[in-house]
């Protein structure tokens, strides 16, 4: 769109007739103007990276071999912390939607919790440093057990504090649609590096210790030497994500003003489940939440004893990846985000069918499944990651879009803003079924014969574990993927009246700004 003259806006406001005004002030409201400056989207880049900047990744290989957490006590752990994780959520979401302050309804919390998840962050790595070695190889001792329930449920409180106030704050950075996603599409693809890279690095590292390259002795087995890997770089991440946090907490701004007034929890409650696009999305999101535990980490790892395979069969992808964070504005002007999100959700998944018929029907010379060897496996892997890596920035960006978009939409048709309490009430519909999740993947992995100590042994999974380890990191997510897209058939907004919503919302919250300024005069 051209830049509006000023002068000549000038004039058809004191002079133009009504249909002049009226045709510059829909140029007006339909403006895209960029005003997220360079130094806030640098900080913006490391503050989300910084969600992702940890090790969180191995904590099931610490919790089960190296904390040695046993099965039954984790399945019961998760039925408590399911519970608390709703309730919880509900109190937050209650503050943090009452909350106005001089820098903004979300911003303070993001201050106040990066210390606090240094602290939790740091103990819980090191709890192994707390106990005798004998209770540690316990599985059952209780003050373990005591120790790790408590940290985990500090964690997820002060991390529910900070992914509320994220995701509400996310859509109050900018009041442009083509800001947000420029900021979203650099944010989203220079994170696949650096939040991914303690992950990466300790990949690696375990791949030198389990297949030798890094060598044990008779004092330094290959369990010790995978305890204090995740024992160093486990607090290191938590305390750079923690201070880069409360660094962000200084230039965040939040330019989409609340509403005045503060709405009723239970009004925006009704406002949530009664608006059938948000419904609809949230529903979908929910049945996306269900899976077995297993995913190809677990595969690559358990059973082809290479946690860094992917890694290597991803290095083609390198030169497709970028291809949907660069075009995504594009896109969005010819197609609803509805739409992006579909596709960009389902296709990749599509394509494990074949990845898992590829392994399990084909064998080698010497009579293995090929998804019981490296090599085989590594050219179908390849070209799922390419498929992967085409789609994967419109699905990175179409997530966080479509949120924005359900949140604007409820400002759109009620007049005021409620981030928080959509964020819970989505988050909830999400936990309720990873909650699940949670709760059966112990038992799963009793039921098909998982051996909880072989990998930091260096013994293979028995026969028929593998078998089942790889359907449930291949098979299971693509067929509920395709399950959890259906609700989205029914989100009706589509491309015209995402563009219509956006020009009247800059309209009216020009007038919002307006009153805020009169008020606080």
């Amino acid at each position: 769109m051209s830049e509006l003259d000023p002068r000549h806006a000038r004039q058809v406001a004191e002079h133009g007739t009504d249909e002049e005004v009226t045709k510059l002030l829909g140029k007006m409201t339909t403006a895209d103007r960029r005003v997220v400056s360079r130094k806030e989207t640098i900080g913006y880049m490391f503050f989300d990276g910084s969600a992702g900047f940890n090790i969180d990744g191995q904590k099931e290989l610490y919790v089960d071999s190296i904390l040695k957490i046993g099965l039954s006590k984790q399945s019961l752990y998760n039925v408590f912390a399911g519970v608390w994780d709703v309730v919880d959520d509900i109190v937050i979401g209650g503050i943090i939607e009452k909350t106005r302050t001089r820098w903004g309804k979300f911003v303070p919390y993001f201050f106040f919790t990066g210390i606090p998840m240094a602290v939790f962050v740091s103990l819980f790595w090191l709890l192994p440093l707390f106990f005798s070695p004998e209770h540690v190889n316990d599985f059952d001792f209780i003050p373990k057990f005591i120790a790790y329930v408590a940290l985990e449920l500090l964690m997820e409180t002060v991390s529910n504090f900070k992914g509320v106030a994220t995701s509400g704050y996310l859509s109050t950075i900018t009041p442009y649609p083509s800001d947000r996603r420029r900021l979203l599409a650099v944010t989203k693809y220079l994170n696949l590096f650096y939040a991914g890279l303690p992950n990466t690095l300790i990949e690696f590292l375990l791949d030198f210790i389990t297949n030798g390259l890094i060598k044990a002795s008779p004092g330094r087995t290959s369990a010790d030497m995978i305890k204090w890997t995740l024992m160093i770089l486990g607090p290191f991440t938590g305390i750079v994500s923690g201070l880069v946090v409360m660094w962000y907490s200084t230039l965040a701004k939040e330019r989409v003003h609340q509403s005045i007034e503060v709405p009723r929890i239970r009004d925006s409650l009704r406002v949530v489940f009664t608006n059938k696009p948000l419904l609809m999305y949230m529903i979908s999101n929910a049945l996306a939440s269900f899976n077995t535990g297993i995913g190809t980490n677990n595969y690559y790892r358990w059973v082809l004893f290479m946690t860094t395979f992917e890694t290597f069969a991803g290095i083609p992808s390198v030169f497709f990846q970028p291809m949907g964070y660069a075009k995504y504005n594009r896109l969005s002007e010819k197609h609803s985000t509805k739409f992006l999100y579909m596709v960009s959700h389902t296709v990749p998944r599509a394509c494990y069918v074949p990845v898992f018929l590829y392994g399990l029907l084909l064998k080698d010379g010497s009579g293995k499944r090929f998804f019981q060897n490296r090599i085989p496996m590594f050219p179908i892997t390849a070209v799922w990651e390419i498929i992967y890596a085409t789609f994967s920035g419109v699905a990175a960006i179409s997530g966080d879009e479509i949120r924005n978009e359900c949140n604007d939409y409820i400002e759109w048709k009620t007049g005021y803003r409620n981030e928080a309490t959509l964020s819970v009430a989505s988050t909830i519909l999400c936990k309720i079924p990873q909650r699940l999740n949670s709760i059966v993947s112990p038992k799963i992995k009793q039921w098909i014969g998982y051996d909880q100590v072989a990998y930091t042994e260096l013994r293979a999974q028995p026969e028929p574990a593998q078998k089942w380890i790889f359907a449930m990191a291949t098979v299971f997510p693509a067929v509920l993927a395709l399950l959890s897209i259906l609700p989205m058939f029914a989100y009706k907004i589509d491309k015209d009246t995402r563009d219509q919503m956006y020009a009247e919302l800059n309209a009216r919250r020009s007038v919002t700004a307006q009153r805020i300024t009169d008020e606080e005069a």
